[in-house]
């Protein structure tokens, strides 16, 4: 658990209720996504709060950050009870940002790959990137610390948030259903090499800035979760592990999976226990 950087932010509220929860699992169902250097990519809360309980191991699933086949992608936000783009510009240039509009989305989009710490706006057929001083926003994490002055501050206005996957933004199904008073906010378009320097001076970025989209996710582990409070040797707890998911039968499932409400866009590879397997006659249903 020590050797783990966390890259997000924790939001006390997540990790109080996590904690609570913990108490009353017998498994922990999923294991965190971690890369080569030990960076949670996803599942910074159950880490915060396994160390918080001084918890000695969590399973994870270590991947190759930096194949392609490992994407970096973004979480956008949607800014509703927009009164005016006027109230929105004074938000933004009160917080010392320059306005910038653009001809189209392709444009924008092209201006914050070359830009990667400037964010953006769309309003309908408007589309603007943001800049602000170096002295304010001067690396990936400054950018989004920056991005969440601007939810602060829009908050404060009387305005809402809601979180997007960043490629919605270009399905004409989505943008055609966005109200006149929703505006996007494209966030910065950082790099995994940026993602992976911050972690390393432990340096976390604001909630909700990146996602991570692996070749092939893991469910249902379910290791028990007595394990992690047990003061047993690292090799110990890995021969525990290999044991354990030897007593299991894997189902994999192609992407576009909805899984306990959450949507999967990788392919997914489910552990189902083969004692409960066999007493059901090994029913269910496969997706390859």
């Amino acid at each position: 658990m020590a050797s783990l950087f966390l890259h997000e932010r924790i939001l006390s509220r997540v990790a109080d209720r996590l904690i609570l929860e913990f108490k009353n699992w017998a498994n922990l169902e999923n294991p965190i996504i971690v890369d080569e250097n030990n960076i949670v990519l996803d599942g910074n809360h159950r880490v915060y709060v396994f160390k918080k309980l001084n918890l000695k191991y969590i399973p994870v699933c270590k991947i190759d950050y930096f194949h392609k086949s490992a994407k970096l992608r973004y979480w956008f936000r949607v800014i509703g009870k927009v009164e005016s783009m006027a109230l929105l510009k004074r938000v933004i240039e009160d917080l010392q940002g320059d306005f910038h509009e653009v001809s189209d989305r392709e444009t924008l989009k092209r201006t914050l790959e070359e830009r990667c710490f400037c964010c953006g706006l769309q309003q309908g057929n408007l589309f603007a990137y943001v800049q602000f001083k170096e002295d304010l926003v001067y690396d990936a994490v400054s950018a989004y610390d920056m991005v969440e002055r601007i939810q602060e501050e829009l908050g404060r206005s009387g305005m809402t948030l809601d979180y997007v996957p960043c490629q919605h933004v270009h399905e004409s199904d989505f943008c055609e259903g966005l109200k006149d008073h929703e505006v996007i906010l494209w966030t910065p378009q950082i790099t995994k090499k940026m993602v992976v320097e911050a972690a390393r001076k432990q340096k976390v970025f604001a909630p909700k800035t990146t996602r991570h989209l692996i070749p092939a996710r893991p469910l249902y582990v379910n290791v028990p979760t007595l394990w992690f409070k047990e003061d047993v040797s690292l090799e110990e707890i890995n021969r525990r592990f290999t044991e354990f998911l030897q007593g299991k039968e894997v189902r994999r499932l192609g992407p576009g999976q909805v899984v306990n409400g959450r949507y999967y866009e990788e392919e997914l590879f489910v552990f189902l226990d083969k004692k409960t397997l066999a007493r059901s006659g090994g029913k269910g249903e496969r997706h390859d």
